[in-house]
């Protein structure tokens, strides 16, 4: 878990790189994207969300025992997240004031899902009660 939030960060820089993580500065990164540009930053952004989501889901699921309602939650949310932020992404050229707060706000909300993820798994896995 620790090697997938290190992971996070070249991503993070990434986009403060383009947008400086400012709601303003996003139509303007992400607006004049051609469709070529686009696809290659679904490619990427997807495949990365993908794989570190699916696994720290997935330890989750498998490495806890947390209840069936959490689980499921956590096993949902992220996903339409990252649909949401790839889809705004798309969208920001058809209704910018709209899509360029979505785009913020589901990247935002996908960095928490994954610190609570990440918390929910840790904490589960230190503070476990042995079972005899």
């Amino acid at each position: 878990m620790c090697v997938l939030g290190l992971s996070y960060i070249p991503l993070l820089l990434n986009i403060w790189i383009d947008t400086q993580m400012q709601v303003c500065n996003i139509q303007q990164a992400y607006g004049t994207f051609e469709f070529a540009e686009l696809v290659e930053h679904t490619g990427k952004y997807i495949s990365w969300f993908a794989f570190t989501f699916g696994f720290a889901v997935l330890t989750l699921l498998l490495g806890t025992d947390y209840s069936e309602k959490i689980k499921s939650v956590v096993a949902v949310v992220p996903f339409i997240l990252i649909v949401s932020d790839i889809g705004s992404m798309w969208l920001i050229r058809f209704a910018p004031g709209i899509f360029c707060w979505q785009l913020w706000l589901s990247g935002f909300l996908l960095a928490t899902c994954f610190l609570i993820i990440f918390l929910l798994v840790v904490s589960n896995v230190f503070f476990r009660k042995c079972k005899q």
